[in-house]
C-alpha cells in the first residue's frame, strides 16, 4: 500500500471526499432510480429534485457564532419542488474526524450555539485534558505517573493530562468532566455532525449519509441527525467513558470519541456505533 505522511494523507482525503460528493450529486442528477431511492429515504416520496448542488474544492465559508468564517457541515443540499432545501452531510468513510476545534473556541461555540454556560470546573478540565491550561505542565511533573514513562513523556509533550493524571490532580474535576459528556450528549451530537460553529440554520445538516462510489466501501446508509442525537441521548449514561490507551486521552461517547489532536478536540464519527445505535 503506498505510504502517506498526515499532510499528504489529509490532503488525499479532502480530494477524494469532494470527488465522492461529485460522483453523488452527478447519480442524483442523471439516475432516477437512485434520486428516488433517496427521496424515499428522507420520507420525501412524492417530490421532486429540481436540482443538487455540491461544496467542491471551492466551498465558501460561511458565519459563524463567534464572529468568524467556518465550514459548513453541508456537502450536498439537495432543493426540491414544492421549494424545500435538504442539508446533507455525506461520510465517504465510516470512521475519522467530525468536528476539530481548540478548547477555548469549542466552549465559546457550545455557550453560543445552544445559549448555555459550561460550568467553570468544566471549563478547567477541558482546559487540561486539552492543552489550554498554562499550568498543565506543572501539574503533570507533580501528579504523573512517571513509572509509565511513555504515557508521561506524552503528557508533557502534548501540554495535556490524560485520566489518571486529571484524577490524580482532582478527582472532582475529572468526574465533571465525564459527566458534562454524558449530560450534552444530544448536543455535542448536533454540533459535530449538523451545525458546527455555523450560526444560519439554513446551513446546518439535516441527515448523515454514509455513501462511497469510489468503490471503497460499499456502504449507502443515511441517518436522520435528530435520530442520531436523540439516540446518542438515550445511550450516553453507558457509552460515555474515558478510553483505555495512554492513560486515557480519549472520552469515548456513543457515536465515536472525542481526543486530543493537535492541541485541538478531535470528535470522531464511527458508522458502526451509530448503526448501532439506529438498528
Amino acid at each position: 500500500m503506498e505510504h502517506r505522511d498526515r499532510a499528504t494523507g489529509w490532503q488525499h482525503a479532502k480530494l477524494s471526499g469532494h470527488k465522492n460528493e461529485n460522483l453523488v450529486k452527478i447519480r442524483l442528477d442523471t439516475d432516477e432510480e437512485f434520486a428516488n431511492s433517496l427521496l424515499k429515504r428522507i420520507d420525501r416520496p412524492s417530490a421532486n429534485i429540481v436540482r443538487t448542488t455540491v461544496g467542491g474544492l471551492h466551498e465558501t465559508n460561511v458565519p459563524g457564532v463567534n464572529g468568524r468564517k467556518t465550514k459548513s457541515k453541508t456537502d450536498l443540499k439537495v432543493y426540491l419542488d414544492p421549494n424545500e432545501v435538504i442539508n446533507i452531510s455525506i461520510k465517504k468513510s465510516l470512521a475519522g474526524q467530525v468536528y476539530f476545534v481548540r478548547a477555548g473556541l469549542f466552549i465559546d461555540t457550545f455557550e453560543k450555539q445552544f445559549n448555555t454556560q459550561i460550568p467553570d470546573d468544566v471549563c478547567r478540565a477541558i482546559k487540561l485534558f486539552w492543552a489550554a491550561a498554562d499550568d498543565a505542565v506543572d501539574i503533570i511533573k507533580e501528579y504523573g505517573d512517571k513509572t509509565v514513562n511513555k504515557d508521561y513523556e506524552l503528557q508533557l509533550r502534548h501540554k495535556s493530562l490524560n485520566a489518571i493524571t486529571l484524577k490524580a490532580y482532582n478527582e472532582r474535576l475529572c468526574k465533571a468532566l465525564l459527566q458534562w459528556f454524558s449530560d450534552n450528549a444530544y448536543e455535542l451530537a448536533k454540533m459535530s455532525f449538523s451545525m458546527g460553529a455555523v450560526y444560519d440554520r439554513k446551513e446546518w445538516s439535516d441527515f448523515v449519509w454514509y455513501i462511497n462510489l469510489l468503490g471503497e466501501n460499499k456502504t449507502d446508509d443515511i441517518f436522520l441527525i435528530e435520530d442520531i442525537c436523540n439516540a446518542v441521548e438515550k445511550a450516553a449514561k453507558s457509552e460515555t467513558f474515558y478510553g483505555s490507551s495512554y492513560g486515557g486521552t480519549t472520552i469515548q461517547l456513543p457515536f465515536g470519541f472525542v481526543q486530543w489532536h493537535q492541541g485541538r478536540l478531535q470528535f470522531h464519527h464511527s458508522y458502526e456505533k451509530l448503526k448501532g445505535l439506529l438498528k
